[in-house]
């Protein structure tokens, strides 16, 4: 007998996989308890969703694509190309971390959980990845626009967005998030537009002055 679906109880079923997610984790929640909340038998949730990653991915998708295109309205109202790359790299690494009571570490606990019949897909990285790269590259001087690196910084950055998540639920210092942001900024950046430190020789180099007698 083929299984009718209704738009309504697919919505609850997402409803409820993101409150229980967001309160008490991807690896806390089970398919019973969302269907509990859902009002759905828990056989009934794989009528609409083939695994529980399957599921999640449903409501982590949106919510992270949703928190990007903010990003990227945000950088249009900032000003300064290094004020603009900056924020970048801290919205990714450190705000969307810590919101919605650390949601994005959820993505690591379903990820490491899977089994390869669970189905995982890399199209939501392939996307963050691509908007990533295209707010960046609006982001830099003129004179940089041409490089051919943005993916590149993009999929770095995406990559250590997975360990900022984990950090950040687990309680990372700000100041060792400050230094690690400013470093890839400067990266981004280049040399050019980077702070310049001032060069001072080490002990006996040839071009240290000396001291006075």
């Amino acid at each position: 007998m083929v299984q009718v679906k209704k738009a309504e109880v697919r919505d609850a079923i997402l409803d409820a996989a993101f409150t229980l997610f967001e309160e008490k984790s991807y690896a806390r929640t089970s398919i019973a308890e969302i269907g509990r909340v859902a009002g759905v038998a828990p056989s009934g949730i794989y009528i609409y969703f083939g695994s529980k990653l399957e599921l999640f991915y449903c409501v982590y998708e949106p919510w992270l694509k949703e928190r990007l295109v903010r990003l990227e309205r945000e950088i249009e109202q900032v000003s300064g190309y290094r004020a603009k790359v900056r924020r970048i790299v801290e919205v990714i690494w450190l705000d969307i971390p810590s919101e919605c009571n650390f949601f994005a570490n959820n993505l690591i606990q379903a990820v490491s959980t899977a089994t390869p019949t669970d189905g995982y897909s890399g199209e939501l990285l392939d996307w963050c990845e691509s908007r990533v790269a295209g707010i960046l590259r609006a982001s830099l001087p003129p004179s940089r626009r041409n490089r051919t690196d943005h993916a590149q910084m993009a999929h770095v950055i995406f990559m250590a967005f997975d360990g900022f998540a984990v950090r950040s639920y687990l309680g990372v210092r700000a100041e060792k998030m400050r230094t690690a942001i400013d470093t890839m900024t400067d990266l981004i950046l280049g040399s050019d537009t980077a702070p310049k430190l001032s060069a001072v020789p080490p002990p006996g180099d040839p071009g240290r002055p000396e001291k006075p007698a």
